[in-house]
């Protein structure tokens, strides 16, 4: 593959599939870029056989935020005035499909093999785990603020974010806009894992397989749902909302045959 060509390459586990980016030089945040995430969001989706997927980088960053050459053309060719528009529709369309995968019964985990900046923290925030490598070189930020004096929110990454490290060290963390190390971003709660840069993905990929065969998409849509987005209910609405979702993966999850293996084994 040579450094020119543009892909979302995907491979394909027993339960999992591996999405890496290649979109030279630093996986913007494109047209392009979002229609080759739709197409393997919608493909995904349509294969039950898939549970998790593993969102990684072929690059040195995994994602650096907004196409800078993309936006350097449109002012060039209409003024910042028509930038705003092009850049809003591009924006809203990221956010749906961050939605769409956040809302979706697939677990996407974002392995951060790469700087992670701006829309590209982003699209990590919108997966539902992150783990990254750990390395002193490796920078994961949100500088908007810094550059536009705008919040790091096209693809809705302020809501993502604060629910990841709470209000106060967020706007603390988006006001400042200054990038941090994988080792703070685990303190702050942005990622949950930290592994050798050389052993991510192969970890990643690892937890990927071990999930997928435990939890199935039922499981993995249970445990989204039940922790996700109850999270953000009221208790006494959550418990009741948890009710209703645990009702139904045992139902229609591994629950019974597993109950049928288990007395099997020890009745």
């Amino acid at each position: 593959m040579t450094g020119t060509e543009t892909t979302l390459e995907t491979r394909t586990g027993e339960g999992h599939q591996t999405w890496t980016m290649r979109f030279p030089p630093v996986n913007a945040i494109s047209p392009e870029f979002l229609d080759a995430l739709e197409h393997n969001l919608d493909t995904a989706l349509a294969d039950e056989s898939v549970s998790v997927v593993v969102l990684t980088s072929g690059l040195r960053v995994f994602s650096a935020g907004a196409d800078a050459s993309w936006i350097g053309e449109v002012v060039k060719a209409h003024g910042s005035a028509h930038l705003l528009q092009q850049f809003k529709a591009t924006m809203d369309r990221f956010r749906e499909l961050c939605l769409r995968m956040r809302r979706s019964d697939l677990l996407f985990v974002a392995a951060l093999n790469g700087h992670t900046l701006a829309g590209g923290l982003e699209l990590a925030a919108a997966c539902d785990l992150r783990f990254a490598a750990d390395s002193d070189r490796l920078q994961i930020g949100a500088s908007e603020m810094k550059l536009f004096g705008v919040l790091p929110s096209g693809g809705g990454g302020t809501q993502y974010l604060t629910r990841l490290a709470g209000p106060g060290r967020m706007l603390d963390f988006v006001l400042e806009a200054e990038p941090c190390g994988s080792r703070r971003a685990l303190e702050l709660g942005l990622v949950e894992r930290l592994y050798p840069a050389e052993d991510l993905l192969e970890e990643t990929e690892s937890f990927a397989a071990r999930i997928a065969k435990r939890a199935g998409r039922i499981g993995v849509n249970a445990a989204k749902r039940g922790i996700l987005d109850a999270a953000t209910l009221p208790l006494y609405e959550a418990l009741e909302f948890d009710r209703a979702v645990h009702w139904d993966a045992m139902r229609r999850g591994g629950f019974l045959p597993g109950i049928d293996a288990f007395v099997e084994r020890f009745g």
